[in-house]
C-alpha cells in the first residue's frame, strides 16, 4: 500500500524555456520532455517572427463575433445577415467556437467541411466563404500567422437544382385560374415585371406612373413574422430600375388602386404589408393551380427573364431589367435558356430525320 500511494504521489519534472516577445517581455513553454520543448519553443518563435501575439487568448467564437460585428453587420442587409448567423451557428462554432483562434489547424478545418459531404454545394461554398474571411481578417490582426483554411479546399456536394421556367401554357392556365385579388396582382406583376418578391410586396402605389406606363422599383419589403419591414434599402444598387408596364398589367393595376385604401398595392386588411404568415396564406392560392408543378416567387421572376430571352432583347438590356449587379448573373439564366433551346431544337431534328428517312 505504501509503495502504491507513493507511486500515486510521483510528480514529473517539467524542463522550461523562455520565448522573448517584440516587447522585451517573455513567455515561458515548459514540456516533459526536451524534444516536445524544443517542439514548442520553435513553433513560438515561428509565429512570433511572423509577427503573431502568442501571448492572446482569443477563441475562435469570441474573435468571429467581432469579424460579424466590424466586418459584416454595417454592410449586408438583413438577410445576407441571417444567412451568416446560420451558417456560424449551425455549421462551423459547435466545433471550433472553444478553441483558440491560433491553434486551430488544417485538419480541424477539414473535419468541418467532411462532415457536410451530404450537403449541398451551396452550403459548403457558404462555410468555406465565412471561414476563408475570418481566417484572413485574423492574419491582417496578428493573430494567426496563416489560415488554417487550405485553398485545395472546393465545395463538393450535389448542385442546387436548376430553376426551370413555367411555360406559356402554364402561365396561361395560372392567370386563368387565380382569383384571388392579392394572389393574382402578386402573381401578374411577377409574371409581367421579374420583380422579386420583396420589391413586390414593397410596391406602393407611387411608385407606378400610369401616364408613363413604368413601375419606378425602389421599395423593398423585409418579410417577417410580426410585422413587414418596408424600405429604401434595395438587395443591390442595380435593383433599383425603372420597368415598362404591360397592357395587361397596367389594367389590372388600374381597377385595383380606385378600391385600395392602402398605400401599398398588396396589402392585408389593416392597408400594412403582408406578414410572412399572410403571404403563406396567399402563396398556397397560387401553387394549388399547379399541384404537380414546383412554383416558387424566383421560378416567377426566371421565367420573366427568359421570356425577355425568347424575345431577343439583348443582354445588357435584360440584366438592368432584372436588376441584376453583374452582367455573370444575367449570362447564368441564358446559359440555362439557351441549353433547353438548343435541346429542343437538336430533338425536333433528330425526329424531322428519323421521319425522312422512313
Amino acid at each position: 500500500m505504501a509503495k502504491k500511494a507513493q507511486k500515486a504521489r510521483k510528480t514529473y519534472k517539467y524542463l522550461t524555456k523562455a520565448v522573448q516577445l517584440p516587447d522585451g517581455t517573455r513567455k515561458y513553454f515548459r514540456a516533459k520532455t526536451q524534444e516536445e520543448l524544443d517542439e514548442k519553443v520553435l513553433k513560438a518563435q515561428i509565429l512570433v517572427k511572423s509577427g503573431v501575439d502568442i501571448c492572446s487568448e482569443e477563441t475562435f467564437a469570441h474573435f468571429s463575433q467581432l469579424w460579424y460585428d466590424l466586418y459584416k453587420k454595417p454592410y449586408l442587409r438583413e438577410n445576407s445577415l441571417n444567412s451568416i448567423k446560420y451558417v456560424l451557428n449551425q455549421h462551423i462554432l459547435p466545433y471550433i467556437g472553444g478553441c483558440l483562434l491560433r491553434e486551430i489547424n488544417p485538419m480541424q478545418i477539414q473535419s468541418i467541411m467532411a462532415g457536410l459531404s451530404g450537403k449541398s454545394n451551396s452550403l459548403q461554398a457558404k462555410v468555406l466563404m465565412n471561414l476563408r474571411s475570418i481566417f484572413n481578417v485574423a492574419m491582417e490582426n496578428g493573430l494567426v500567422a496563416k489560415s488554417p483554411v487550405s485553398t485545395m479546399l472546393k465545395p463538393t456536394g450535389k448542385a442546387t437544382q436548376e430553376k426551370e421556367t413555367l411555360t406559356a401554357g402554364e402561365c396561361q392556365a395560372l392567370l386563368s385560374r387565380v382569383q384571388n385579388t392579392r394572389a393574382r396582382t402578386f402573381l401578374l406583376t411577377a409574371l409581367h415585371t421579374g420583380m422579386r418578391r420583396g420589391e413586390i410586396l414593397g410596391l406602393q402605389w407611387k411608385d407606378i406612373d400610369f401616364k408613363a406606363k413604368v413601375i419606378h422599383v425602389q421599395h423593398n419589403a423585409v418579410v417577417k413574422e410580426g410585422e413587414t419591414k418596408v424600405s429604401g434599402e434595395m438587395k443591390t444598387k442595380a435593383a433599383k430600375r425603372n420597368i415598362p408596364l404591360s397592357e395587361e398589367l397596367e389594367a389590372w393595376l388600374s381597377e385595383r388602386k380606385k378600391t385600395s385604401h392602402s398605400q401599398y398595392v398588396i396589402a392585408m386588411e389593416d392597408h400594412k404589408p403582408l406578414t410572412k404568415s399572410s403571404y403563406r396564406s396567399m402563396w398556397k392560392l397560387i401553387e394549388r393551380e399547379l399541384p404537380d408543378r414546383h412554383v416558387t416567387a424566383h421560378i416567377l421572376r426566371h421565367t420573366y427573364i427568359t421570356r425577355l430571352f425568347e424575345a431577343g432583347l439583348d443582354i445588357k438590356e435584360i440584366q438592368y431589367l432584372a436588376g441584376h449587379s453583374t452582367i455573370d448573373m444575367t449570362l447564368k439564366v441564358y446559359t440555362h435558356y439557351d441549353r433547353r433551346s438548343r435541346e429542343a431544337k437538336t430533338a425536333e431534328k433528330v425526329r424531322e430525320a428519323l421521319r425522312s428517312s422512313a
